[in-house]
């Protein structure tokens, strides 16, 4: 606000004459003041800019029977504050699709008729957001509720055998999505990755590849797994799994032998 006043205060002394504005004059009232100031923070914050709340395209609709698409999205939806998403609702269709358009930091978490059926949907993923569709044409009103999306991701490294469990992921396992990463090893330590289960991991030292160890909540323990020779979990073949919620909790069999970099690196889990 400071350094905005005084870049106003500097325009102000070089303000023009005749009918033309001067140079931040936002307001346009001749006078370059604090009220420029204002209207400039109103602007950036209707327009979702770096002051004020972020705004997200949200629908939620038939749109008289047209499909919202990849293509036409950002032209059906209307841009809100985030906090502004609402939490549930209901839509009535006579004959028609519904269709939802929420960024992807949110979800629907139920959608059901007027009995509490479940209403089937499917989902298509563009540009930040989900773009959901009943599968079938509606007759009546449908209900909604759509929650915060939460995902728990996490490579770090720790010299205690138990930093990470099924107890404690969910408060430590915090961090971005990714595809690989390197940590810069201490010497002693173990490396721990948390990801979704429908990744495969593998880590390695530089080219030789750490082998893996997975939490296993019938022994509360990281135990050895299924893993394939270049280091990815193989799901065993009698159908269970070592995945908590949909996520695998990842510690490296042994400690760092000495200081070095170890890379992560996931990709999609066809096993």
């Amino acid at each position: 606000m400071l350094m905005a006043a005084m870049l106003l205060s500097c325009a102000s002394a070089f303000a023009q004459s005749g009918n033309t504005p001067a140079k931040g004059d936002v307001n346009e009232d001749g006078t370059v003041d604090v009220a420029d100031i204002v209207n400039v923070i109103k602007i950036m914050k209707e327009g979702g800019g770096a002051v004020g709340e972020k705004t997200y395209y949200w629908y939620a609709g038939t749109n008289n029977g047209n499909a919202v698409t990849a293509d036409n999205f950002t032209d059906v939806a209307s841009r809100i504050p985030e906090s502004e998403v609402p939490e549930t609702g209901s839509i009535t269709a006579n004959g028609q699709f519904v269709y939802f358009v929420m960024p992807e930091a949110k979800h629907i978490e139920s959608l059901t008729d007027g009995n509490g059926t479940a209403v089937e949907f499917t989902c298509t993923d563009v540009m930040g957001y989900h773009i959901y569709k009943t599968t079938d044409k509606i007759n009546g009103s449908i209900n909604y509720s759509v929650i915060q999306t939460v995902y728990y991701w996490y490579v770090g490294q720790n010299e205690s055998d138990s930093y990470i469990t099924s107890s404690n992921y969910q408060e430590i396992a915090n961090q971005d999505a990714f595809d690989t990463k390197t940590i810069n090893m201490t010497q002693g330590n173990y490396l721990y990755v948390v990801v979704p289960s429908d990744k495969s991991v593998t880590i390695t030292d530089g080219g030789n590849v750490v082998t893996m160890n997975f939490y296993n909540t019938s022994t509360s323990a990281y135990n050895k797994a299924n893993v394939s020779s270049t280091g990815t979990y193989i799901k065993p073949s009698d159908g269970s799994d070592y995945a908590i919620n949909g996520y695998y909790l990842i510690r490296t069999r042994g400690t760092a032998a000495a200081a070095e970099k170890w890379t992560v690196t996931l990709t999609s889990n066809s096993n």
